[in-house]
């Protein structure tokens, strides 16, 4: 996916081949001035708002549940892998790329762990080997979009496919639970009330937002998705970050499936789908936040909280589980819808 500029309608440039007098003129361009104003400063901070008003909202009507320091402690560990696996897919999305495979990744990850260890290997080689299949399902990707020239989505989309049947020959189409008690002990280890993994996806986040904000790789990922003709003009090594995108986000993806597998002790081979919307729905929706327009790390996190919260909240209100799949599929189309608004907004 690159992003590139819409056409002139998207712009917001009048179709009708009619003049308009300079009142109307006048008066349209102040309107919509003062509308792409208003829009342009609230829009960053909508999200993040909409989270403040959907948690206070659920402690007042379920105060005694939702409103409370254990459930605010559970839905931040239950988010962890979700953050993990944000992170990993804005790094190509950052430079104008989908990797659908990142759930994938992660279960075959785990999987590759537990069928080592039934087999009696050192559980340092188990990590090791799990760790490295995300770099090179990212090699692959990379080779695929960026050298071969297939459209990212149907290339990862593959990819997902193809893993997802690896890790069922793997495991043999059913759960594994053979994993290293080592792996299991550091996977649960807490501090401050939250375990391993939501540290660790804390830690990454921090660094990405400091590679993304603050140092010219973050820029130049920005300006290659922005526009890879206009990137390449300015002698960007634009194959070069793109396949390096990929690996990033496979090797981010492989090291969550470690996280993943030691957390609940056991790996479904087919459980990886329902990890995949998630983690795109919250880049989406964080692109509409903060940085608007913008894959970032401080509106995916806003995002994937937002998405916490409003789960948690119909659930325990008793909304059955589908509201899960609901929720989230929603929140895509409106993430997608409100970044479109809020960028022509910007653009004005």
């Amino acid at each position: 996916m690159q992003t590139n500029t819409g056409p002139a309608a998207d712009r917001g440039v009048p179709l009708s081949p009619e003049p308009a007098t300079s009142a109307e003129t006048g008066g349209h361009a102040a309107g919509g001035s003062r509308a792409s104003l208003r829009l342009s400063t609230v829009g960053p901070w909508a999200v993040p708002m909409l989270l403040c008003i959907l948690f206070i909202s659920f402690s007042v009507l379920a105060p005694r549940t939702f409103g409370t320091l254990a459930n605010v402690r559970v839905m931040i560990g239950g988010q962890a892998t979700i953050v993990l696996l944000a992170m990993a897919i804005i790094v190509p999305l950052r430079a104008g790329d989908f990797d659908l495979s990142i759930s994938a990744v992660m279960i075959l990850s785990g999987c590759t762990i537990g069928a080592l260890s039934a087999h009696n290997y050192p559980p340092a080689v188990a990590c090791v080997l799990a760790v490295l299949i995300g770099p090179a399902v990212g090699v692959i990707n990379g080779l695929l979009v960026v050298s071969f020239g297939i459209d990212s989505f149907i290339a990862t989309l593959g990819s997902l496919t193809i893993l997802s049947g690896l890790a069922t020959l793997i495991s043999g189409g059913s759960t594994i639970a053979t994993f290293p008690t080592g792996l299991i002990d550091i996977a649960s280890q807490t501090f401050l009330g939250f375990a391993t993994p939501v540290w660790v996806g804390w830690i990454i986040a921090l660094l990405l937002l400091y590679i993304f904000e603050l140092t010219p790789c973050g820029r130049y990922l920005l300006f290659i998705g922005g526009n890879r003709d206009a990137a390449r003009l300015a002698g960007l090594r634009v194959n070069a970050f793109r396949r390096g995108a990929f690996i990033v986000s496979g090797t981010l993806s492989s090291m969550t499936g470690l996280l993943f597998s030691g957390a609940l002790g056991s790996v479904d081979p087919s459980a990886g789908s329902a990890y995949l919307l998630p983690p795109v729905t919250a880049a989406f929706l964080g692109a509409s936040a903060i940085k608007l327009g913008r894959f970032n790390v401080l509106g995916t996190l806003v995002a994937i909280y937002l998405l916490a919260v409003g789960i948690t909240g119909l659930q325990l209100l008793g909304i059955q589980n589908w509201i899960v799949d609901v929720f989230n599929g929603a929140c895509l189309i409106g993430a997608v819808g409100l970044t479109r608004l809020f960028g022509r907004a910007a653009s004005r």
